[in-house]
């Protein structure tokens, strides 16, 4: 007896759960495969401008003349630092109208061929960051046998082409 009330009871509150009201869903119907698509809206071009400049550019300085024989007889001149290295300033100014979110990519080894276009090795880069912001400055410090830098600004927007510029020292 009580089996048969557990069944009813379950039987009962089962039926209790159904769907309850009518909901209908029409479907919208697909255009035709024939109809054009609408213009799309024209973007005005960016103005992105790039800068590298040397913090502490050094000067050549005139020759000195030595008249030493051995190493121990060579005089330093007062002021002299043999620095293996050095910094620039990386300054990247978006107009305002590009305030989309872009890639930055620093690389040293690359080779710009005739036609304009680069051949760029990523595993070289010195920086890899997302740029949110308009403005973006950054201090680089790169070792003296570094022949030059090229920038590759690559933008989230697949249909824009990567801005690149480069600098020989």
């Amino acid at each position: 007896m009580n089996k048969l009330y557990i069944y009813v009871c379950l039987s009962l509150f089962l039926a209790a759960c159904g769907g309850g009201g009518s909901e209908s869903i029409t479907a919208q119907p697909l255009p035709a495969a024939g109809d054009p698509l609408p213009v799309p809206i024209q973007s005005q071009v960016a103005v992105t401008e790039f800068s590298l400049e040397e913090i502490n550019p050094k000067k050549a300085a005139d020759m000195i003349v030595s008249t030493a024989k051995t190493s121990h007889e060579i005089v330093v001149p007062d002021g002299f630092a043999l620095s293996s290295e050095r910094s620039f300033n990386l300054r990247i100014t978006r107009s305002q109208d590009d305030n989309q979110a872009a890639y930055l990519s620093l690389c040293s080894d690359y080779k710009q061929h005739n036609d304009g276009s680069y051949s760029i090795n990523y595993d070289s880069c010195l920086l890899r960051t997302s740029l949110s912001d308009i403005n973006y400055e950054a201090a680089i410090v790169v070792t003296n046998d570094t022949p030059g830098l090229v920038a590759a600004l690559w933008f989230m927007d697949e249909s824009k082409k990567p801005l690149i510029t480069d600098w020989r020292f």
